[in-house]
């Protein structure tokens, strides 16, 4: 409960603080963002298959020049993986993307680079009516490389379709990444 307030207060004061470099300069725009996760346990797992969950977040975007933008997110993330029949391990993050925007052509189409650092909020095996609480033997801090496209739409709205390729195993017994595959929305304030 701890994490969610700090969440919520870190929100709010990214989403004021962006509201009034906005009003001021029109080089900055901040908005809210979510969509659907597809997660996946990479390295040495065998036989998972992926998950599917949520993301949501805020994000404030920074024009660089009329072809780069930097766009820094905080989002929160359901990932895991399905390690069998109704089996499942639901890993809560709150993730700190650092995304390059690259509109090579116009407004519209752009790809995205960056990397993400997240921290673990919840941890849990469950499934057939039983859970397991395993948070004290996942590491706390994951690092990812995203990569992917969006489009902007004029009313102020984006799609995303980005790929989170995880660069640290989320225990120390072996080599098991995040690797999440997301596609959302962004609006824009």
């Amino acid at each position: 409960m701890k994490a969610f307030k700090l969440l919520l207060c870190i929100i709010i004061l990214h989403c004021v603080q962006s509201n009034l470099l906005a009003q001021s300069n029109n080089y900055f725009n901040c908005g809210f963002k979510g969509g659907f996760n597809y997660s996946k346990i990479g390295g040495d797992a065998e036989g998972v298959n992926s998950k599917a969950g949520i993301y949501m977040g805020v994000f404030i975007k920074v024009k660089m020049s009329n072809i780069f933008y930097i766009q820094n997110e905080a989002v929160y993330s359901m990932q895991g993986t399905k390690l069998g029949d109704n089996i499942y391990a639901k890993y809560d993050y709150i993730n700190f993307p650092v995304i390059l925007k690259i509109f090579p052509y116009t407004k519209g189409f752009h790809f995205q680079i960056g990397p993400q650092l997240g921290t673990i909020i919840s941890a849990n095996i469950s499934g057939k009516g039983n859970g397991l609480d395993v948070f004290d033997q996942i590491e706390k801090v994951d690092y990812a490389f995203a990569f992917g496209i969006g489009y902007n739409f004029i009313h102020g709205t984006s799609i995303d379709l980005r790929y989170n390729f995880g660069l640290k195993s989320t225990t120390d017994t072996g080599k098991f990444p995040n690797n999440v595959l997301q596609i959302g929305l962004e609006v824009y304030l």
